[in-house]
């Protein structure tokens, strides 16, 4: 079975494999919540702000098109800031480094992962570091960048073991909380007493999806504030110029992606009204490595692909001068940025 059938029949929905896992998913929500207990209030501290932005779910929320948007909107506004991946399954995951400092990139995806190149080439004049131990990554960029007044952590609501001036945490509208049970049991990380009105709460639409007033209910009860989060796509890119998307309408072409919902890419395509051939999907961060799959792809008879600007880094070495990129623009609520800049002052 596929991993997207599975999440479909069993984790986004009640099923009798769901409700059979359920006591393990009650035990491992318990262990969640001791941690979370244990380590309140005992993060490491930066010395500058730093805000979390994470999920609840196992992936695919879109949080790192929200943590690249606040940090364009803080640049912009003249606020020094730096964005921090984990670098999930990349090589540099469990090292600390600096992949870009704003004006070079020193690392390929095939190594800080694609969310932190795909920040690095989004962002410039804004440093981008990469390590699953974000003490040391606060650490590094004091020490190397000491004007910094904000840091943006991306997928780290979970990691308590740094203290967040705020916490942002970021609910894909149509997958919402899946089934409502905690992993393995459901979609859940931890449940939702992490949730509290310390939190701020982005209902992320996508291309394609709709409000989800059941979940926003949901959230307020729990006394968090909530606004919402639009992403629309915008640029298409081909070796890194803008091109008008009739480029991509007069042959056909085909989509690739390695994301965890790969069909909000595709509703994303239809936005623009672009018709394609077929879709191959790989594992989210997929990292392109495997020798024969590289092979088929670079001996594929499409004569176009178009992929995410997740996928790009990866992606370039392989398909070359065939590969065009979607990238999506997503709208902050102003009182968002209102929240920020009171943290800062």
């Amino acid at each position: 079975m596929k991993r997207a059938d599975f999440a479909k029949n069993h984790l986004l929905r009640r099923s009798v494999l769901s409700y059979l896992l359920y006591p393990a998913s009650l035990c491992y929500a318990g262990l969640m919540l001791l941690r979370r207990i244990h380590l309140r209030g005992k993060g490491y501290r930066a010395p500058f702000v730093t805000i979390s932005v994470g999920n609840l779910t196992s992936g695919g929320s879109g949080k790192s098109p929200i943590a690249i948007a606040i940090c364009k909107k803080l640049h912009d506004m003249g606020i020094s800031c730096a964005y921090a991946s984990r670098g999930y399954k990349s090589k540099l995951e469990h090292s600390v480094s600096i992949v870009s400092d704003g004006a070079t990139i020193f690392y390929p995806a095939s190594e800080a992962g694609d969310e932190a190149v795909m920040a690095s080439e989004m962002l410039p004049g804004i440093p981008v570091l990469c390590g699953r131990k974000r003490n040391k990554i606060i650490q590094t960029a004091a020490n190397e960048f000491p004007n910094l007044q904000v840091m943006v952590l991306d997928d780290a609501f979970q990691h308590l073991k740094v203290f967040r001036d705020l916490d942002i945490v970021v609910f894909d509208t149509d997958t919402a909380l899946g089934n409502g049970f905690v992993i393995p049991a459901g979609y859940l990380r931890e449940s939702l007493s992490a949730i509290d009105a310390s939190c701020i709460c982005l209902l992320h639409n996508k291309p394609g999806s709709q409000d989800n007033p059941s979940l926003e209910r949901t959230l307020r009860q729990r006394g968090a504030q909530v606004y919402h989060v639009y992403s629309r796509p915008s640029i298409i890119r081909h070796l890194g110029n803008p091109v008008d998307k009739l480029h991509l309408a007069d042959d056909p072409f085909s989509l690739i992606s390695a994301i965890a919902h790969p069909a909000s890419f595709e509703n994303s395509v239809r936005k623009l009204e672009l018709k394609f051939d077929k879709h191959l999907i790989f594992p989210d961060h997929y990292p392109f490595q495997d020798a024969e799959i590289r092979n088929k792809l670079m001996t594929n008879p499409a004569k176009r692909f178009l992929c995410t600007a997740k996928d790009a880094g990866k992606l370039a070495e392989i398909l070359g001068d065939r590969l065009y990129v979607l990238e999506l623009e997503t709208s902050l609520p102003n009182e968002l940025i209102n929240r920020i800049s009171s943290l800062i002052q």
